[in-house]
Formats: C-alpha cells, sequence, structure tokens
C-alpha cells in the first residue's frame, strides 16, 4: 500500500517528486496523482499527521478503496454443459 503520510510529509520539506518516488518505492506517477487529490481535497502535511494510510486512501480515492465485487459464475449451469458428451470448458460458451 502506498504510504500517503509519507508523500505529504516529504512534499512539505520541499523535495521532488522523482526524489519523493524513490525514497517511497513507488512510481512518479502515483506520487503527483496523491498529490494532485490532496491539493484537491486542501489536504497538506500538517492537517493529516494524525491519519492513517487507509483513513487518508478513503479520502483521496474512495471509490478505489472500497470491496470488490466479482459476478460467480454459475456452477449449476456449468455443471449441466460439462455432462453432455464432448464438452470441454473451451468449447463452453460464455454465459454473461
Amino acid at each position: 500500500m502506498t504510504n500517503y503520510n509519507e508523500i505529504l510529509r516529504l512534499k512539505n520539506l520541499g523535495i521532488n517528486n522523482s526524489q519523493i518516488a524513490a525514497a517511497i518505492g513507488c512510481s512518479r506517477t502515483t506520487v503527483i496523482a496523491v498529490l494532485k487529490k490532496a491539493g484537491e481535497k486542501g489536504l497538506t502535511h500538517p492537517t493529516t499527521e494524525k491519519m492513517s494510510n487507509r483513513e487518508l486512501a478513503n479520502i483521496l480515492f474512495p471509490s478505489e478503496s472500497g470491496n470488490l465485487r466479482y459476478k460467480m459464475p454459475d456452477y449449476d449451469y456449468i455443471h449441466r454443459e460439462m455432462a453432455k458428451s464432448g464438452m470441454t470448458l473451451q468449447l463452453l460458451p460464455c454465459k454473461a
């Protein structure tokens, strides 16, 4: 997980984005995206010092920090189709 507090702290110290990315171990584009979102939300290092990274993630990127949901396969359909003679998983039609 990206260390949002450290990115904001280092930027507050005047360190450039490339050096922050090297120090944190993430890409420069990640640093830029975090700083852009923090600027939009009005967040700076002194105000976020006591927040956890999870709290900052929820504030900066609310849609990305939620639980991912996947559609479960229809196992009854797969079982019925696989029972047919000559059916393989490669031949099984995709049922969306």
